[in-house]
């Protein structure tokens, strides 16, 4: 079962990626370097987005039955409740006034992110492989510059989105090489 788990885990994230790369292709008012990628959850790409969050809440789901430790299966399970509900908290729409709603995506975000960072840091040293380790640390300094363009306002427009979307590509390949570990370990 663990076998089939992480290969249903390490499928996901590769379609993850691939929606995430036709997400930016597909006509919208947003762009990488401006708009956060919740961004994208909102108006045309609204049912591309919401396929790609719910893949990925399937994925960590998966990713959590694949693994041994129960402490990491439970944060990897939260992360696949926090994607399960992420369509229903979208953000708010920029320069609108902040909703309740609106606050609770993001401390979901923020939940996220910082989640499925921390768990770089225990797959990294159980498998001890050199490019989990990079991806560690590249998800670490986009991170990183992603909370200093939020709190350095003339930084955000144009730093941001392009840190974010860093962070998000090195998680997801991490995850993807976890996945492809576990099968092989």
């Amino acid at each position: 079962m663990t076998t089939a788990l992480a290969v249903v885990a390490a499928a996901l994230f590769l379609v993850r990626l691939g929606l995430f790369v036709a997400l930016h292709l597909a006509r919208s008012d947003y762009n990488p370097i401006e708009h956060a990628v919740s961004d994208y959850a909102v108006g045309p790409t609204r049912r591309l987005s919401t396929a790609s969050t719910w893949i990925t809440a399937v994925a960590w789901a998966a990713l959590a039955g694949a693994v041994d430790d129960g402490s990491t299966r439970l944060w990897l399970l939260i992360l696949a409740a926090i994607f399960l509900a992420l369509p229903f908290i979208p953000t708010d729409i920029e320069g609108a006034r902040r909703t309740a709603i609106g606050r609770v995506h993001y401390l979901a975000a923020i939940a996220w992110f910082a989640i499925s960072y921390s768990l770089t840091g225990t797959f990294a040293r159980q498998y001890n492989l050199a490019v989990l380790t990079v991806l560690h640390w590249i998800a670490l300094v986009s991170l990183i510059a992603l909370v200093v363009a939020l709190l350095v306002s003339p930084l955000r427009r144009r730093f941001f989105g392009i840190s974010e979307r860093i962070f998000l590509v090195a998680i997801n390949l991490f995850y993807l090489i976890v996945a492809i570990a576990v099968l092989t370990h």
